[in-house]
């Protein structure tokens, strides 16, 4: 990753970054488990940290995905996904879902989980998720080797046991969170400052 260093005048080491390894600069990011359906209502899931909120009003998100993936297929098919948030501890369970399986096997079972209906749309939910949001496709926008996904977020729900004054508690939530390669940040601890907008 780190490719030179270089001295500027103030004697500070500088270390230049491979432009293809940047996104590893963009840590850490959340880690969703993102679900759909195919058309024969099989069950597809894929972990998937290349997010980002791209609008409050419509709610609309960015989910960046391989193209050559099931998990795209579906969404192109059915134009619908759910994120859905698990807890570190299902962090084995997540990352298993990444491996490649035959059509028609169901990758929630295979790991351990379970899905349950989504309220607006076909693709289901994990039970064992403490965060839902059911997402429609829009547009997407094709790149060298990813597409991006832009959806409107149709509803989202919070467990309960992961609220704090009705606000989620990352502390409580302690998600999923991804560094780079093999590496996860676990255990936050949070502290508040003044914003100035």
């Amino acid at each position: 990753m780190i490719t030179k260093g270089l001295e500027t005048e103030n004697q500070l080491l500088i270390m230049k970054i491979e432009l293809n390894k940047i996104y590893r600069l963009l840590s850490p990011r959340l880690v969703f488990l993102i679900t759909t359906a195919n058309s024969m209502g099989g069950v597809n899931a894929a972990p998937v940290d290349f997010t980002a909120p791209v609008t409050m009003s419509p709610p609309v998100v960015m989910v960046s995905i391989k193209p050559d993936t099931k998990t795209y297929q579906n969404i192109v098919h059915s134009r619908e996904f759910v994120m859905n948030v698990l807890s570190k501890g299902f962090i084995d369970r997540v990352l298993r879902c990444a491996k490649r399986y035959q059509n028609g096997v169901n990758k929630l079972e295979q790991v351990g989980l379970h899905s349950f209906s989504s309220q607006l749309i076909d693709a289901p939910r994990v039970k064992e998720a403490k965060i839902w949001i059911e997402c429609r496709m829009i547009e997407e926008k094709k790149f060298s080797d990813r597409v991006a996904i832009f959806a409107e977020a149709l509803i989202a729900e919070v467990k309960d046991d992961v609220l704090t004054e009705s606000e989620v508690d990352i502390i409580k939530l302690n998600p999923i969170v991804h560094l780079a390669q093999d590496r996860f940040l676990t255990d936050f601890k949070v502290s508040k400052h003044k914003r100035y907008d």
